[in-house]
Formats: C-alpha cells, sequence, structure tokens
C-alpha cells in the first residue's frame, strides 16, 4: 500500500471517527440539558476537540480533492498564461505556509505535555496534536499538486 493511500485512509477515517465522536457528545449534551439535572461537564470541552480533529483530517482530504473555495469570479477575467502561473504558484505557497505551521507546531506541542485539560485532564499534546496532523496532510497533498503542475506546465 503507497504512502498516499494509506495517509487518504487514515485521514478519511479520522474524520468520520471524530465526527461520530462530535455528533454523539452534542447529543449528548442536548439530551442532558433536556431530560437530566445537570450536564456532564466534560461533553463541552470533548465536542470541541472531536470538531477541531474532524477539521484537521478533512483539511487534506479536502486540498486533495480540491473541495476549497476558489474565487472563480476574479480567476475567469485573467489570461490563459496568468492562470497557469497562478495555477503553479497555488499549491507551492500552501505548501510553504503549512510546512511553517507544521514546523511551529512542534515547540507548542512539547508545550502541551505539561499541561492538562480543564475537564477531561488529558495532556494537551492530544488537542494540539491536531494542527501538526492538518499542517502536514495539507503540506504532503499540496506538494503533490506542485508536482503535477510542475508536470503540465513543462507540456
Amino acid at each position: 500500500m503507497s504512502f498516499k493511500i494509506f495517509l487518504s485512509k487514515f485521514l478519511k477515517y479520522g474524520t468520520l471517527i471524530t465526527s461520530l465522536g462530535f455528533v454523539i457528545t452534542v447529543s449528548l449534551q442536548i439530551f442532558a440539558r433536556f431530560f437530566l439535572s445537570d450536564v456532564p461537564p466534560w461533553t463541552e470541552e470533548a465536542s470541541r476537540i472531536l470538531f477541531i480533529y474532524a477539521i484537521a483530517f478533512a483539511s487534506g482530504l479536502a486540498y486533495r480533492g480540491n473541495y476549497f473555495v476558489f474565487l472563480e469570479a476574479f480567476y475567469a477575467g485573467f489570461s490563459q498564461k496568468l492562470k497557469k502561473t497562478i495555477d503553479l504558484v497555488s499549491p507551492l505557497v500552501s505548501l510553504l505556509l503549512f510546512g511553517f505551521c507544521a514546523f511551529y507546531t512542534l515547540p507548542m506541542l512539547e508545550m502541551g505535555l505539561d499541561e492538562n485539560s480543564p475537564t477531561l485532564q488529558i495532556i494537551m499534546f492530544i488537542p494540539f496534536l491536531s494542527i501538526l496532523i492538518l499542517s502536514l496532510s495539507i503540506s504532503y497533498f499540496s506538494f503533490l499538486a506542485f508536482l503535477k503542475k510542475i508536470k503540465f506546465w513543462k507540456s
């Protein structure tokens, strides 16, 4: 199995599991507000972390599938040469941006080893890890897109 297929499956199942967990914890919150005397305090923090992870897992897949917002109204007025240049530069800029983000996430992960979350009492390394997952997955897929655009540019 290639790394690209493994990463895609990892992100897909991560998105599915965390989204399902998010729906369950929010449903538990709603049920507790209406039918129980008090709401479990951990559900709010758990749903927040699960939502953040769902976004982190899904972002790489969205980049791979080209599902992000595209400003076609501006793009349509450009010349073909400028369109090709933008198409080439765009994945490179994404690669650099999210590469820097991944690099600067490492010290934050180190800080997270010494901190605990307020209600779940888990080390903050776990929620902070979502930023690294998001950054590395988008960096990887933007690198692949850049290589693909270079081949297209040369032809």
